[in-house]
């Protein structure tokens, strides 16, 4: 009965971890009628298993129990398919189609999460209050960007009344760039958008045990709040920029996100202390019977735990780790044994059933495979543990062995890994463990104790400060490791790595070198043969750039928001991806925010090791200026040679061509622009054309697109713009040439490869990489 639940949980946890790679949903009623048929099937062998009148010869004839394993992993693999299917239906269902997109909603709103990102510019997070009762128990959440107009934030816990304009969730689609859609999913926000009004509900706002605590820190004046904020009680608000940045490059971020890194540290002292304190008692009180100390290190470790997440505002990872926790303490409270594979696949069907979204996080990935690493490593060199120098020896070591194995982990979900976080780590991790308790303890004694309490949370905060300094320092022009490895090949080196560790078998260093070896020849290179232009999926914005080989030329940054940007966020990861090693030229068409907002982070960019030569149409870009690149002509058109007008009538009109294939770049240029250009018969024919001003109805007259005569037309836009681009009657006056038309919003980044006989076109949107949440 144990290895039926145990395969039946493997297959069902197998097929719910499957989701994050679908690249469609299977239909909930074909696998209904599947995972029947296969009970039904599984139930009918298990009872001719079973039967008492069956001769002991036919019984040979029966399927054996690797068959009957096999069955009931099926079922479970079906099961858990259903499972995920029937949830990436409820999320697909929630949001909204293109025609609701531009009506304005009035909801009631209960508000989860408030940060101001900016002057006057507030974030929210929240669920809608709904009478659906799966909605009441899933939680769909919206987020939400509201210009306060100096109103203040509302506060987590209240219930607003919001009118708001929504669409569906989206984000853009770059190679290497963070996959938005996943991390919106994995938080279950249905529906993102502006708010308009925003009002108060009466109902009154219910005080948390977070909220009360985090305003008694306040009032103590602490010189490093915001880290203490952070470690005590998961409040990260009042973090900037800048620290975010200082956690990236340290490797540090997961030290303050409460996670069960930190529940486990509780535990881990509560059970100490536990053990040490009720013999003491039993002392004092004259009792000599010694008792059994399992039940009540139990009881503790549960009930402290409880109120630890309480404090940490109940956030999902604390919550998981809540729930891991009191599954291997009853666990070791039954007296069956279960093995460890068992207890894995128990944890992740939970997570699975529990926690279903969150299988889209790199958090829970790297949670779940930082605990099965320290059981394989525990059991494959099953240290001894005698004295205190022995157990640092281990810790030392196991915190080294889990930072490398981990590593293309962390490069697969986030892109990037600190050179130096593994020895930061050894240091910080010691220091957590030992400054935690006592920052806890603070918090505890408060109203008992006030007095000794404000000594130890000043102490602990005058720790961490000193360990907060340690870790700036030694981040300082630190390296950040960010190879342009695919997703194949990051699985392969985890794999290779986690081979190299095993018991030694036949032939085990050649599989592990096997399994590395790709890697090396991993880095996507472009033949010199072939130029390529690439369409940056930039939002309501232009991002282009020419490349051949490792060069390349960049033309406009995107736009920046909220003191980030495009550039950085979603170009820069692509450049590494794409095997681009040097930037040549940057041009800027004209100064608006959606074409050059990322100027401030180009030295971002790790492929600027030299200034770039940076040309704008006040500066070069003007009729007459011409440029060699890797046996390209890249000429400008216009504005007039001495412009030193801004605006989109005066954009710089770049072609690029090697003589049999054009691109014509006219930035934001409009009719008038069009017609001065015309009148001076300086537009060539182009196998390419970025459509001028993203498509707007006043560019793009009837002769110039005659003219030009393009083969392709892209679209710069972004999904569901408040303009309307492109206009209706742009795309049909390039339907009469017979154009293929092509939008950024529904493509993705674009790639021509351009080559003496002909050119072809790769869209994000029909790659590998498409999954079902992907869907516009």
């Amino acid at each position: 009965m144990q290895k039926k639940i145990t395969w039946t949980l493997t297959g069902f946890s197998v097929a719910c971890l499957s989701a994050v790679v679908w690249p469609v949903l299977p239909h909930p009623l074909l696998l209904t009628v599947i995972l029947l048929a296969a009970c039904l099937f599984h139930s009918f062998e298990g009872l001719r298993r079973h039967l008492s009148f069956v001769p002991p010869l036919a019984r040979n004839r029966l399927p054996g129990w690797c068959t009957y394993s096999a069955h009931t992993f099926a079922i479970g693999f079906i099961a858990g398919s259903l499972w995920m299917a029937s949830l990436g239906y409820w999320y697909l269902c929630w949001q909204l189609p293109e025609d609701n997109n531009r009506q304005i909603s009035v909801f009631m709103l209960q508000v989860a999460e408030s940060q101001s990102t900016g002057p006057d510019m507030c974030r929210v997070k929240g669920v809608p209050v709904t009478a659906r009762f799966t909605d009441k128990i899933l939680k769909p959440k919206v987020l939400l960007y509201w210009r306060t107009e100096n109103q203040s934030c509302p506060l987590s816990g209240q219930t607003v009344q919001v009118s708001a304009r929504l669409k569906k969730p989206s984000g853009l689609r770059n190679p290497g760039a963070p996959d938005r859609m996943k991390w919106l999913l994995s938080e279950r926000i249905v529906r993102t958008g502006s708010i308009k009004t925003l009002t108060t509900a009466a109902t009154p706002r219910i005080n948390t045990l977070h909220e009360n605590i985090t305003k008694l820190i306040d009032t103590h004046d602490l010189p490093n709040g915001k880290w203490s904020r952070s470690l005590l009680v998961g409040n990260r608000d009042t973090l900037t920029a800048a620290d975010w940045e200082l956690l990236k490059n340290s490797g540090t971020a997961h030290l303050f996100s409460i996670s069960g890194m930190h529940l486990g540290l509780v535990a881990l002292w509560v059970t100490l202390l536990t053990r040490l304190v009720v013999p003491v008692l039993q002392l004092l009180t004259g009792r000599k019977q010694q008792r059994n100390m399992r039940p009540l290190v139990a009881v503790a470790v549960i009930l402290l735990c409880l109120v630890y997440a309480a404090l940490a505002n109940w956030q999902l990872p604390v919550v998981r780790a809540l729930l891991l926790v009191a599954v291997f303490i009853w666990q070791q409270s039954i007296s069956r044994h279960i093995c460890i594979n068992q207890r894995v696949w128990l944890m992740i069907g939970l997570c699975c059933v529990l926690f279903p979204f969150s299988l889209f996080s790199g958090g829970f990935y790297l949670s779940l495979m930082a605990v099965i690493l320290i059981w394989f490593l525990s059991w494959r060199y099953k240290p001894v543990l005698l004295t205190l120098s022995d157990k640092i020896r281990w810790a030392i070591k196991l915190q080294l062995m889990l930072s490398i194995i981990l590593c293309p982990l962390t490069l697969l979900w986030f892109d990037e890994q600190s050179f130096i976080a593994p020895l930061i780590n050894l240091l910080a991790i010691p220091a957590i463990t030992l400054l935690l308790p006592v920052g806890l303890t603070g918090l505890t004694l408060m109203d008992v104790m006030p007095v000794f309490s404000s000594l130890l949370l000043h102490n602990f905060d005058a720790g961490l400060g000193h360990l907060m300094f340690l870790i700036e320092v030694s981040t300082r022009d630190t390296l950040l490791i960010a190879p342009a490895f695919s997703t194949t090949s990051l699985i392969s080196i985890l794999l290779g790595i986690v081979i190299a560790v095993l018991p030694t078998f036949p032939r085990k260093w050649y599989l592990a070198g096997s399994l590395v070896l790709p890697a090396i020849t991993d880095k996507m290179t472009f033949s010199s043969e072939y130029w390529y232009l690439h369409v940056f999926d930039a939002g309501q914005g232009t991002a282009l750039m020419v490349s051949r080989d490792s060069d390349a030329v960049l033309i406009d940054t995107g736009p920046a928001f909220s003191g980030n940007s495009v550039l950085k966020n979603q170009v820069a990861p692509a450049l590494t991806a794409l095997g681009i090693e040097s930037i040549r030229y940057v041009f800027i068409s004209h100064h608006d925010n959606d074409h050059a907002g990322g100027m401030p982070w180009l030295s971002d960019i790790a492929q600027i090791t030299d200034p770039p030569s940076v040309i704008t149409p006040t500066d070069k870009c003007q009729h007459g200026f011409s440029l060699r690149f890797m046996g390209l002509t890249i000429k400008s058109l216009w504005p007039e040679k001495g412009n030193a007008i801004k605006g989109n009538n005066y954009s710089c009109v770049l072609v690029i061509s090697d003589e049999v294939h054009t691109i014509l770049a006219p930035g934001d240029i409009e009719r008038w622009a069009e017609y001065e250009l015309l009148y001076s018969q300086r537009l060539p024919e182009a196998d390419i054309l970025i459509a001028p001003h993203h498509g707007s109805r006043t560019s793009s007259g009837n002769a110039f697109i005659r003219t030009v005569s393009p083969r392709w037309v892209v679209y710069t836009q972004g999904i569901d713009n408040r303009w309307g681009f492109p206009d209706a009657s742009v795309t049909k006056r390039f339907s009469t040439l017979k154009a293929t038309q092509i939008k950024t919003a529904e493509s993705g980044y674009l790639r021509f490869r351009l080559s003496p006989n002909d050119v072809t076109v790769h869209r994000r949107s029909q790659s590998a990489a498409r999954r079902w949440y992907h869907r516009q």
